[in-house]
């Protein structure tokens, strides 16, 4: 699934979904900063869906002027507008930009730490002559354990355990396994299988594919809804304020109330859901095989 994917369902959850909005402006000659109506801004950062006009002809973002998004603000990079000259904005509006619906989800991701991962088997790496450690830093910079650790010569052999020649240990603090002994691997070339776990790839733009699996997405949904409401804290007291129906309560406490439930319901589903760390056995220490 595409972060864009999720951040459209979560939207429809929340009721934040895209409002069209419409702003008048009329140019002095000298100003170049407009800032936008309350209610029309966060703007959708989605391409086409907003446009600047001024006289009729559309600007440039980048070129003719900047928008900042998410405080409202246009700016004029070349000429002002001139004197009684329309400025007219239509757009898309929202509570959170994808960005900011991006930033909630990747915290959540973080929040579940190393209770939640991934498995990995990586054949990408090959082995070199005498060599006494392995960096997993560039094929697999998310690793949080490495539990099989085998060789074998051509792709018709069978895989060996590594720990059959040689004590090896792996650092996840340097995420580097070890190997004790320098004669251990003689051939440059020769073919490595690692098994381990990994955490979360988190992505940086709303294009990119969420690395949760689809069993663990409730836990991400409830996580990213709890944090939205108190994204949103201060917008919504208002808007909170006319829906209670509750006199003895206060707009912000409702507010809370509504964000405390779905961390409660992240909390659940998170205890209820982590996966128990795969069985793998511990190779025994062996005499001569070197202190990796």
């Amino acid at each position: 699934m595409l972060y864009s994917v999720l951040i459209t369902q979560l939207r429809n959850q929340v009721g934040d979904t895209r409002r069209r909005v419409h702003a008048d402006f009329t140019g002095d000659g000298t100003t170049t900063i407009f800032q936008l109506p309350l209610e029309t801004f966060p703007v959708l950062d989605q391409a086409g869906t907003y446009i600047l006009k001024v006289a009729g002809s559309s600007q440039t973002e980048n070129t003719n002027y900047s928008l900042d998004k998410d405080t409202g603000t246009i700016v004029f990079l070349t000429t002002a507008p001139g004197n009684g000259v329309a400025v007219t904005w239509d757009a898309s509006a929202v509570y959170l930009t994808d960005q900011n619906w991006l930033d909630i989800i990747n915290s959540v991701i973080y929040s579940l730490g190393d209770d939640f991962w991934k498995e990995f088997i990586d054949t990408a790496h090959t082995a070199t002559a005498n060599m006494l450690s392995l960096s997993l830093v560039a094929l697999q910079a998310n690793a949080i354990a490495v539990y099989e650790f085998q060789r074998r010569v051509a792709t018709t052999d069978d895989w060996e355990p590594v720990e059959v020649n040689c004590n090896w240990r792996y650092s996840r603090d340097e995420n580097v396994i070890y190997i004790g002994i320098r004669d251990a691997f003689t051939l440059t070339g020769e073919l490595l299988r690692i098994r381990g776990l990994k955490k979360y790839t988190i992505g940086t733009a709303v294009t990119d594919t969420l690395d949760v699996q689809d069993k663990f997405l409730t836990i991400l949904e409830y996580g990213s809804i709890a944090r939205y409401w108190r994204h949103r804290y201060k917008s919504v007291v208002e808007l909170v304020s006319k829906m209670s129906q509750e006199a003895s309560r206060t707009p912000l406490q409702e507010l809370i109330m509504l964000s405390d439930r779905f961390d409660r319901l992240y909390e659940i589903e998170k205890s209820k859901l982590k996966p128990g760390k795969p069985a793998h056995i511990i190779p025994p220490y062996k005499s001569g095989g070197g202190r990796p």
